[in-house]
């Protein structure tokens, strides 16, 4: 066997246990194969979305793999120093539960307060610095991706643009990161407004 060559048996298995895993809604980002690859793309997506609104802050990204998490990756700052990223989703789980069970029609709704609630409950949950490996970190991020049908840029920015996020103890920035946007032509994202440390 030519070893260049992909094995088909374990690329067509591969692609099915992918079929099983995915999941039909709000699923832009999945890959549901590999976990770790997901959480780097999402990051990169950030990145590259970040560079085409001349915002970009980091380079050199690089997953940090299963059992070295969170965070789930890592990157270099521009201005020098290490950047520590963990990725995290928002979706409706009622909504998933719904197109599981045949309702492809089923989209949540998403009002401005079950939308900061949500990015609040997720920001709580991942600002929890004794579980940090590898660092130290100049830098903390949180990357909340969403594929969520109603959750456009041009519906999330005026309801989260000027919301004030309480301080984190580990958590610097965070983004709100869109799946790709035609109109954008990019994965558009929303900085969430998190008050500084004093």
């Amino acid at each position: 066997m030519d070893k260049d060559k992909p094995d088909e048996n374990n690329t067509s298995q591969t692609l099915d246990q992918a079929r099983q895993k995915k999941r039909g809604y709000s699923d832009f980002f999945a890959w549901p194969v590999d976990r770790q690859l997901e959480e780097w793309a999402i990051v990169d997506s950030l990145k590259e979305s970040l560079e085409k609104a001349n915002a970009g802050f980091f380079n050199s990204l690089v997953a940090r793999g299963r059992g070295n998490d969170p965070p789930d990756c890592e990157a270099a700052l521009y201005e020098g120093g290490k950047l520590g990223i963990e990725v995290t989703e928002l979706v409706d789980p009622v909504a998933i539960m719904a197109y599981k069970n045949g309702d492809t029609n089923q989209q949540a709704e998403w009002s401005e307060h079950k939308l900061i609630n949500s990015i609040t409950q997720r920001l709580e949950v991942k600002d929890v610095s004794k579980n940090i490996k590898g660092g130290p970190y100049d830098l903390y991020m949180l990357v909340i991706h969403t594929d969520e049908p109603i959750l456009s840029f041009d519906y999330a920015y005026p309801l989260l643009s000027k919301f004030p996020f309480q301080f984190y103890s580990l958590i610097d920035r965070a983004f709100l990161l869109m799946s790709y946007d035609e109109k954008h032509q990019c994965c558009p994202f929303i900085e969430l407004n998190i008050k500084a440390r004093t």
